[in-house]
């Protein structure tokens, strides 16, 4: 088994491909003719879904680490309009099997060239947290509800514990944040596109394919991460096309979060924003930055600034009402919990304690809050030393004047991400796990720039 792995996947370095052997190198005009022949079947018979199945099988042959990790990130945005299957399950879009492949992918290569590494002492917080989660099944308020959701939870723990586990170069990394921006900026053109031609949900902008659109909150949420690594590269970038290039992509984002209209988005793009600044201490070169968010602000609708207005007014959209029906139920729930995914079920039986009544079975829109109800004093401790053991990592690459511009974007959307977590359900969602898992192969890859003899430890 091994061996057919090794024959997919040889062996190499950090650098390069191990040499062939003779009977290899023979073979491969062959394979090569076989492929193209297949292709051109393909293509006449306008099968584009095996096109581009076989064109991913040839770029892993090649970047197995980049096209798996890669190909995730940039479908993040897209999550919505990929759906294969019909239902209303989030889960049946063609990210859940790009992140199977990936699954598979990363640890295989990982193993084969010998690129495990010990997973982060996060990881085990993580861990210990999903576990929590699977255990409060057991006596949840609604058992079917818990139940349906742990395999997302426990593929997005698995997805991360491959991803922390792998040792990657600084030129693979490089690829998989192109990649990340790539789908960022396309997302968001699209949605920019959909908005001025024919308007969105409640003229807010957000990706729509037919009648399927995704909510303009999580749609802008998952902006973030490209949005941040975007505003790092064009910092970082030593040439002028690359610093064009993601300058345009970063606009192109932040014109999309703001039409989004999401009020804690813009709040998390501002954090992001922030920690740029303190970090650099107020380089000049944020100043091109600031210049795009500033041109964007002159495309905002009259909407954009009465939401912005009325925040006080709606009491948040309704949301201050949800949290006090929450923390009540906190005195019957916070030991031991309500259960994965039941604080609608919890809300349920104190929605008559706020000041206003939204309805029964509202959802939480506060992933701390939705934690604490459902999980418990166990859960949100977890929760709190997963991501506490995240951010300590960042302050020794980050204690000089100069820091890493790119370690410095991926703890910007860690904290961005925080920000947003206030205002939206955030947690099982694939790019709140994926702005978490990111940064952990990127210290390790800046570590072994900053020191040559330095080495992640391996998994023997």
């Amino acid at each position: 088994m091994a061996h057919g792995f090794n024959t997919f996947f040889p062996a190499r370095d950090s650098r390069a491909f191990l040499p062939l052997g003779n009977w290899r190198s023979g073979l491969l005009p062959v394979a090569v003719m076989a492929v193209a022949c297949a292709l051109g079947w393909t293509i006449a018979l306008e099968k584009w879904v095996f096109v581009s199945a076989a064109l991913v099988l040839l770029l892993l042959r090649v970047w197995p680490l980049e096209v798996s990790l890669g190909i995730y990130a940039f479908l993040i945005p897209f999550e919505t309009m990929t759906a294969t299957e019909s239902g209303t399950a989030p889960s049946a879009t063609l990210l859940r099997y790009v992140g199977l492949v990936t699954l598979i992918v990363v640890p295989c290569v990982a193993w084969l060239r010998e690129r495990m590494a010990k997973p982060p002492r996060a990881a085990m917080f993580w861990s210990l947290f999903v576990l929590w989660s699977a255990v409060t099944t057991m006596w949840a308020i609604n058992q079917q509800d818990a139940l349906r959701r742990l395999p997302t939870a426990v593929g997005l723990w698995l997805l991360y514990l491959a991803v922390v586990s792998v040792r990657i170069t600084d030129k693979e990394l490089s690829r998989i944040v192109f990649l990340t921006v790539l789908g960022g900026s396309s997302a968001a053109i699209f949605a920019t596109y959909l908005f001025f031609s024919s308007g969105s949900v409640d003229g807010r902008a957000s990706m729509a394919e037919g009648s399927t659109q995704a909510d303009p909150n999580f749609f802008a949420a998952t902006l973030l991460l490209p949005f941040s690594l975007a505003l790092g590269e064009v910092l970082a970038s030593r040439t002028l096309w690359r610093r064009v290039f993601y300058l345009a992509a970063m606009g192109g984002i932040a014109l999309a979060i703001l039409l989004s209209m999401s009020r804690g988005i813009m709040a998390a793009a501002a954090i992001i924003t922030l920690v740029f600044v303190l970090r650099l201490r107020l380089n000049w070169r944020l100043l091109f930055p600031a210049a795009v968010l500033g041109v964007a602000l002159m495309f905002m609708p009259t909407m954009f600034y009465e939401r912005v207005h009325e925040a006080t007014n709606s009491r948040v959209s309704g949301r201050l009402d949800i949290w006090v029906a929450g923390v009540h139920s906190l005195t019957r729930y916070g030991m031991f919990g309500a259960g994965l995914d039941n604080f609608s079920n919890a809300y349920q039986g104190f929605a008559g304690t706020s000041r206003f009544f939204l309805g029964e079975k509202r959802a939480s829109h506060n992933v701390y809050l939705a934690t604490s109800v459902e999980l418990g004093i166990l859960g949100i401790l977890a929760l709190i030393a997963a991501v506490r053991s995240h951010l300590r990592e960042f302050s020794r690459p980050a204690r000089t004047l100069l820091a890493p511009a790119r370690v410095i974007a991926l703890e910007a959307a860690c904290w961005g991400m925080l920000v947003a977590a206030l205002s939206l359900d955030l947690l099982w969602r694939k790019a709140f796990w994926f702005v978490w898992a990111l940064p952990v192969i990127a210290i390790h890859v800046q570590h072994e720039k900053n020191d040559p003899h330095f080495e992640a430890e391996r998994v023997e």
